[in-house]
């Protein structure tokens, strides 16, 4: 399963609001799109989902053109699930059963036991089936988020689009929402464009990144090695290194050394931070 852009262009209102743009999306990769506000990061979505009928450029899924209609515009992707901002927002039926259920109606081919991948898809997104017969609107916020998602995976898409999918929760909620995201994501091997303005979010869960930069997509690649290697790219941009990455800076600066994490995360760069500040304590004392 490949999707990729070759020259893409999208004009609203007179304007372009992306430019040239050339990506391809990997299966089985969490692929993060980062950039400020007006950068063109929600356009890339609705584009990738089809929300967006007239473009230039080429888009193709396994190296063949998307259907359109018969005017030529793009029709929606269905196979892709798109989760928009504040999410909770989406929900309209009067309990999460039928919420669920419906979402459930609409995939295509389904001949599955309903109930079954209800409390499938309950149990993933960390909710008890005791709520299925309560109303959307009693549950807390961070519920409502959870059975939001919840009605988005249960169709069981090949790739899913989360634009800010966090926010608004606290840090807590946040977490425990990201992981059982990845939990869903790395179990069935799909693909995960994630929005976010949190950089260390950004660090911990993503294979790759994508930077925009003014309707241009700046660069593309792994995470490890933008956060690592190449952070110009995010000076570049305007954009702050993840908390763990800047500690990281600020301890080679002040011990003279070059530290060489495993990756970007913030277990694998606080584990060879406090190595070396410890050799630099023992040094100190003798």
């Amino acid at each position: 399963m490949v999707y990729a852009l070759k020259d893409v262009s999208v004009s609203m209102n007179g304007r372009e609001v992306l430019q040239s743009l050339s990506c391809t999306l990997q299966e089985g990769k969490w692929i993060s799109v980062i950039g400020h506000n007006g950068a063109g990061k929600s356009t890339f979505a609705k584009l990738i989902k089809g929300l967006i009928p007239s473009f230039s450029g080429e888009y193709t899924y396994n190296q063949q053109p998307l259907p359109r209609d018969s005017k030529g515009n793009m029709r929606v992707v269905p196979q892709i699930g798109y989760v928009f901002q504040n999410p909770e927002q989406q929900i309209f039926e009067t309990t999460v059963y039928k919420e669920l259920a419906f979402a459930q109606k609409i995939k295509k081919g389904h001949t599955g036991d309903t109930k079954a991948e209800i409390e499938s898809v309950m149990h993933q997104m960390g909710l008890s089936s005791d709520l299925l017969d309560a109303s959307p609107y009693q549950l807390s916020g961070g519920q409502k988020r959870r059975v939001a998602i919840a009605s988005v995976l249960i169709a069981d898409p090949e790739l899913l689009i989360l634009d800010e999918p966090t926010a608004g929760l606290d840090p807590l909620s946040r977490i425990a929402l990201l992981e059982e995201i990845r939990a869903w994501q790395r179990t069935k091997n799909r693909t995960v464009i994630f929005i976010s303005h949190q950089m260390e979010d950004v660090a911990e869960y993503s294979d790759e990144v994508m930077i925009f930069n003014r309707g241009r997509l700046l660069v593309q690649m792994s995470a490890n090695d933008l956060f690592l290697q190449h952070t110009a790219f995010m000076e570049q941009a305007g954009l702050p290194l993840p908390e763990p990455v800047q500690l990281l800076k600020l301890i080679e600066e002040l011990s003279g050394r070059i530290i060489e994490p495993v990756s970007c995360r913030e277990e694998d760069i606080m584990q060879q931070v406090r190595s070396v500040w410890q050799a630099r304590g023992i040094q100190h004392d003798g």
